[in-house]
C-alpha cells in the first residue's frame, strides 16, 4: 500500500515480504531544510492499546534497516520503487546483494555533506 507522506512529495509504502510474511515500511521524503532526499526501510511493529483491544502496525524507525540518500526527487522515487520491489519479493538474506548503493551516484549534495560531517565528525 502506498500513501502520500506527511511532507509534500513524500511517499510511504507498507509492504509484506512474500517469503517471511514480515511487514516493512519504506519512506521517501525530502530532508527538511536540506537539498537532498532520504529513503528509509524499517520493520513494522504492532502497538496495542486499551488492554490489547486496539492493535496498530507502526514503523520502527529507531531500528531502521537501510537508508539511501539521493539529490533529486526523481532519483529518490526511483530508489523507492527499486527498494520496494526488493523488500516485497526477495528473501531477506539476499537483500544485501541486491540493494542499491546508499550514496547518490553523482556524489553527495552540499547539504548532505554538511549533515554527514556533523553526524559522523570530520
Amino acid at each position: 500500500m502506498d500513501r502520500p507522506g506527511g511532507i509534500p512529495s513524500g511517499v510511504v509504502s507498507e509492504v509484506v515480504n512474500l517469503h517471511s510474511q514480515r511487514l516493512y515500511a519504506i519512506s521517501t521524503a525530502p530532508e527538511i531544510g536540506q537539498d537532498y532526499w532520504t529513503t528509509a526501510v524499517a520493520p513494522m511493529i504492532q502497538k496495542t492499546a486499551l488492554f490489547g483491544l486496539i492493535k496498530r502496525n507502526v514503523p520502527d524507525f529507531r531500528h531502521q534497516l537501510f537508508a539511501f540518500i539521493r539529490n533529486s526527487k526523481n532519483e529518490a522515487h526511483a530508489v523507492h520503487a527499486q527498494v520496494r520491489h526488493i523488500v516485497s519479493s526477495e528473501k531477506e538474506e539476499d537483500w544485501m546483494e541486491l540493494i542499491p548503493d546508499p550514496a547518490p551516484p553523482d556524489g553527495y549534495s552540499v547539504g548532505a555533506k554538511k549533515k554527514l560531517r556533523s553526524v559522523l565528525g570530520d
